[in-house]
């Protein structure tokens, strides 16, 4: 009997994997959402100072060298970096293992126009393709990493991502395009109670194809998000373009400023606030600005968590406020999804809703009579 238990639950996860990804079709980026010309002219002017100074990691390399990203140069390329603090990387693919790369403090990396790391396929469920963890003064320009989604040796674990920032301050990622992580594109967090990110800044960023959410924002004060472009994220959830969520109350979510973040056919939904595991016993301020943020083709267009849990007496209600500015959300089944409570968020207001959707249906009056008389939410 127990092992038919074991058989069952075993059916069951296998199951409920499929139902997640049940109709997602990888679609291509249109073209008028692409931003590929005006980042990488904005990075190369951002890093005109420190081009002329960079060392070139690719003396670094090996005798014989390749360059069609099949060989392992990870500890040849963290070497360079260990050994100079502005790095250019080389000008062709290159194959990086699951331990990555660890930057220092006061450094730059640079990315060639046919700079590429390939991750080599791994069966661990938790990696970082370039770590930032506890550095300060930190640029990265126009980094172009590949995943191993394709090609992943294992099937546990939801944690491999593109870009892992932990602890850090005073951060400029400028252009990255990360595809096919086993987890995230780019995941900014803590390292420990109390070692939040501060000053974090990235510009153009294109995620495309990760498993678990194109941006995570776990932790942070201070951060610009400008112009981002999230899509075709699908294989284990939540599945999202732009996940902005707090593990627990030790986080921070502050002064965090989104400009025109484009999510497109992203597996369930586009952008996410869930901040239900962020109150405790010290009030916390969330202050939130998304501006012109356009979700098209994703399932649920925008997801705004409620604050639902069991709370105990000591813990306070979040303040600040978000503010979610000239939305607009098409081709979605649900442009909208609310939570039952929002009493501990902060105040929480969409202005200028737009959706566009066939069929005549005013959406906006249907999401603004669905979340009527909920406290810390205005919808108009």
């Amino acid at each position: 009997m127990y092992k038919r238990c074991l058989v069952f639950a075993a059916a069951i996860a296998f199951w409920m994997g499929c139902f997640a990804q049940e109709g997602f079709r990888y679609k291509q980026l249109p073209a008028v959402y692409n931003t590929t010309s005006i980042a990488a002219a904005s990075a190369k002017q951002a890093m005109a100072t420190s081009a002329g100074t960079a060392f070139d990691a690719t003396s670094s390399l090996p005798s014989g060298y390749v360059k069609d990203g099949s060989a392992d140069y990870t500890q040849q390329l963290q070497n360079a970096i260990n050994g100079h603090n502005i790095v250019k990387m080389p000008d062709f693919p290159v194959m990086i293992n699951d331990k990555g790369l660890l930057l220092k403090s006061n450094s730059t990396l640079i990315f060639q126009p046919n700079s590429k790391l390939i991750l080599q396929g791994t069966d661990k469920g938790k990696y970082a393709m370039l770590k930032l963890l506890n550095v300060q003064h930190v640029n990265i320009y126009s980094p172009v990493l590949v995943g191993d989604k394709d090609n992943h040796k294992g099937s546990g674990g939801e944690w491999g991502m593109g870009i892992d920032v932990r602890g850090s301050s005073d951060v400029n990622i400028y252009h990255p395009q990360v595809s096919k992580c086993w987890g995230d594109g780019l995941y900014i967090g803590q390292a420990g109670k109390d070692n939040t990110n501060n000053n974090i800044n990235v510009y153009y960023a294109a995620m495309d194809d990760n498993r678990r959410n194109g941006i995570t924002i776990g932790s942070v004060k201070g951060l610009k998000l400008i112009k981002p472009v999230v899509s075709n994220t699908s294989g284990t959830l939540p599945m999202c373009g732009i996940d902005i969520e707090p593990n627990s109350p030790d986080d921070m979510i502050d002064d965090i400023d989104i400009d025109q973040p484009v999510t497109y056919n992203n597996g369930k939904y586009g952008l996410v606030i869930g901040l239900a595991r962020l109150p405790g016993p010290a009030q916390k301020q969330v202050n939130i600005t998304i501006n012109k943020h356009t979700d098209d083709g994703s399932p649920t267009g925008f997801w705004m968590g409620g604050t639902d849990a069991n709370y105990t007496p000591a813990d306070k209600p979040l303040a600040g406020n978000i503010q979610v500015i000239d939305p607009v959300w098409k081709n979605n089944s649900m442009p909208f999804k609310g939570g039952k409570t929002y009493d501990f968020a902060p105040p929480s207001k969409f202005r200028n809703v737009s959706i566009m959707k066939q069929g005549g249906v005013n959406e906006v009056d249907k999401i603004k009579r669905a979340q009527a008389n909920k406290k810390n939410l205005d919808i108009d």
